[in-house]
């Protein structure tokens, strides 16, 4: 029996029929499904409540030797905190880059832990080596997964071979086209969605869409008057939900630290971009032009269908 990735794995993705699959031609179409709210459920809940919720049914389902990766940033900060709320004290681990790329986030994480009296593992790991010496291409072609900040907390998942939570914001992006732009729900074929072929790979339970692990979390997100702007504002020109989420989600979750947003890959700038191009490279590039996600339009229908 498949591990739920989400509440009654009610968010899904398919690559031509195969649901949770593998690309194995360009020509293959890629497609994104959410399941649909319980009205009284959501009727009844709101934000905080449905974050306790997750909390809950995640614990339910992985145990007391669950682990979670704990960035130093509002995310993660907001997955250890709700499991508090329920009474639980999860075990944390925290990758520190060698060379110190990440140095403010991994003292932000500390700080988190101490401050809520969290058992924190550091890990000190060489992402340029995980790269150079080719070990992030090779386990990217595993799991067809492009992205070296999803390879390294994999890799350090496989290590550990517990239950685990990556977090995962709900994030929102515009795709822009000659005629127009349109916003979309983003889950991104070759980065979220390799979460779940690892889990299924390997056979370790693991959730990297927190925000997004019931329908009724992710619609009370959606609902909230800033996102909501994003969507019907013409002129604000942002082309993701990212410089946004930290304001939304204090005012949300009004317990999380103050921060502002710091990253080590954005230290490390070109060595991203190098990585990314490196690791697509040896992968199937997808020529049929599907999003990466699901358009507002489509998505609100789906979340609210009776």
């Amino acid at each position: 029996m498949r591990t739920n990735f989400t509440q009654n794995n009610h968010l899904k993705y398919s690559i031509s029929n195969k649901e949770y699959g593998y690309r194995e031609s360009g020509i293959e179409k890629f497609t994104v499904t959410v399941g649909s709210i319980d009205v009284d459920q959501y009727r009844t809940g709101d934000f905080c409540s449905e974050l306790k919720r997750t909390a809950d049914s995640v614990y339910q389902e992985f145990g007391k030797d669950l682990v979670v990766f704990l960035s130093g940033g509002t995310d993660s900060e907001i997955v250890v905190r709700n499991f508090i709320d329920i009474g639980i004290r999860p075990k944390c681990v925290t990758i520190r880059f060698v060379d110190g790329y990440n140095a403010p986030d991994v003292a932000e994480a500390i700080e988190i832990a101490k401050e809520l009296d969290l058992d924190l593992h550091i890990i000190d790991f060489d992402v340029l080596d995980f790269y150079y010496s080719g070990e992030a291409v090779e386990f990217g072609k595993e799991i067809q997964c492009t992205q070296v900040t999803y390879l390294l907390v994999y890799n350090n998942i496989l290590k550990f071979g517990a239950p685990a939570v990556m977090g995962g914001e709900a994030l929102f992006s515009r795709l822009v086209t000659p005629t127009g732009s349109k916003w979309y729900y983003t889950f991104r074929e070759n980065e979220d969605a390799s979460a779940m072929r690892f889990s299924d790979k390997f056979g370790i339970p693991l959730v990297n869409e927190w925000f997004s692990y019931t329908p009724e979390l992710l619609l009370h997100y959606i609902d909230h008057p800033d996102i909501q702007s994003l969507f019907t504002e013409k002129l604000n020109y942002k082309l993701t939900s990212v410089s946004t989420k930290n304001s939304v989600l204090r005012k949300m979750y009004p317990n999380i630290r103050p921060k502002k947003k710091t990253h080590g890959f954005e230290r490390l700038l070109g060595f991203n971009y190098e990585a990314y191009k490196g690791i697509a490279l040896e992968q199937i590039k997808r020529l049929e032009p599907s999003v990466d996600g699901i358009l507002i339009d489509d998505l609100l229908p789906m979340l609210r269908a009776k």
